[in-house]
């Protein structure tokens, strides 16, 4: 395990700072955006952008990785994001930061399908989940980190675009000078969407609207904190602590849908993570800053918890060789949830206030929390010990399918 560790390094090491400009750009469009005066509904269609290049790169990032290999596939991509960003020093409007969103999803998508397939390709049966522990480790420090970086310069300067470019291309380095050659791909046909809501359509229905929440949140989220001065550090402090709940809850939300019916357990989350929405906003409006991050990362970790139990719930009713083709369409709802999240969210928070971003995702949950009871009524619960395993998701950018160890 050592020795294959070591063997990983230079891969940890690229995602690591590749992960790192990208949660300092995810923080510093919206900022940006906003200090310019662009309207709550603008900003969220700029943002629903990059969904759409996740969705362009999830379907064709296999083919890229074929033709190309894993090195310089990622390179190619990871140089072409870093282009994207350091054009938006040369013409900032909104029109070059949608084409920088797009962009960036696409080429966030395939890297992250050369990385994962990589790290798969590396590892056993029995090291497969340590790897995908440590790896969810690094993508989450990563975005953790890369908000602190706004503290270096106002987000009206340059600077902070040409650090998140150099981020960028700082990532190619440790990947590129490896020995590692990379594995070799298989095509996996992905099953259709009508397929998997027949044999789980919770697990379908809880995918997409895991993609509009968490969209819609880690989207959004630096336009709400705005409106209560969260701004400067304080704003990192905050955005961190909301990844931070991303990280830390999944471990047990993990332990508990994998001893008690999965159903349940995600019943009571999306009640809590409502419930929680409601406080965020009165620990905001009275200014109880430790409050405030407390109930953020509870929400945010639920909400990120959401993804990898929809995935759960779906391979429950699954067999194993079905498992990977599936993985592909779950990425797909997810998407299209991510595509319509933040923009949905952002009008009604042009036309209802910066408060609708938190009553929207609690409005939203509630719905989720109803279909759930309505499919434990429908359906009776498969007995814990039939149930497979909870799978931690460090992020929902990309489906960790190639490091799953269920599949």
């Amino acid at each position: 395990m050592r020795q294959l560790i070591h063997s990983l390094i230079p891969l940890f090491v690229s995602c690591f700072i590749l992960l790192l400009g990208n949660g300092l750009i995810n923080v510093l469009i919206p900022v940006r955006m906003g200090l310019e005066g662009t309207s709550a509904d603008t900003i969220g269609l700029v943002l629903s952008l990059y969904f759409v290049g996740l969705l362009l790169g999830a379907l064709y990032s296999i083919k890229l990785v074929k033709r190309a290999g894993h090195v310089r596939m990622f390179a190619g991509c990871v140089a072409l994001g870093a282009i994207s960003i350091l054009a938006c020093t040369f013409s900032p409007d909104t029109i070059t930061y949608g084409v920088m969103r797009i962009i960036l999803g696409f080429c966030n998508a395939c890297a992250f399908t050369a990385m994962e397939s990589w790290l798969s390709g590396s590892s056993t049966k029995q090291t497969r989940g340590k790897v995908l522990a440590m790896y969810n480790a690094v993508v989450l420090s990563g975005l953790f980190g890369g908000q602190f970086f706004m503290n270096v310069t106002t987000a009206l300067d340059s600077t902070l675009f040409v650090l998140a470019g150099m981020l960028f291309c700082g990532a190619l380095i440790p990947i590129v000078l490896s020995r590692h050659p990379g594995p070799v791909v298989d095509n996996v046909q992905i099953m259709s969407i009508k397929t998997i809501f027949k044999r789980s359509p919770l697990g379908i229905i809880c995918c997409l609207v895991s993609g509009v929440i968490y969209s819609a949140l880690f989207s959004l989220l630096p336009v709400f904190a705005k409106a209560y001065a969260i701004t400067d550090f304080s704003l990192s402090l905050y955005m961190g602590a909301a990844i931070f709940g991303a990280f830390i809850l999944q471990f047990p939300v993990g332990y508990l849908s994998d001893k008690f019916d999965r159903r349940t357990v995600l019943l009571i989350l999306l009640v809590v993570s409502g419930c929680a929405d409601f406080f965020v906003i009165l620990f905001a409006s009275n200014q109880s800053i430790v409050l405030l991050y407390v109930a953020t990362g509870l929400t945010s970790g639920i909400i990120a918890c959401t993804y990898p139990m929809s995935i759960s719930e779906t391979f429950d009713k699954l067999k194993q060789h079905e498992m990977v083709s599936a993985m592909g369409c779950l990425i797909l709802a997810f998407a299209i949830g991510g595509i319509v999240g933040p923009y949905t969210t952002s009008l009604l928070m042009t036309g209802f206030g910066h408060n609708m971003l938190f009553y929207f995702i609690a409005l939203i949950q509630g719905g989720l929390a109803v279909f759930v009871m309505i499919r434990m009524r429908a359906r009776p619960a498969l007995p814990v010990e039939e149930q497979e395993q909870f799978v931690m998701q460090g992020t929902a950018i990309s489906s960790v399918s190639e490091l799953d160890p269920r599949t």
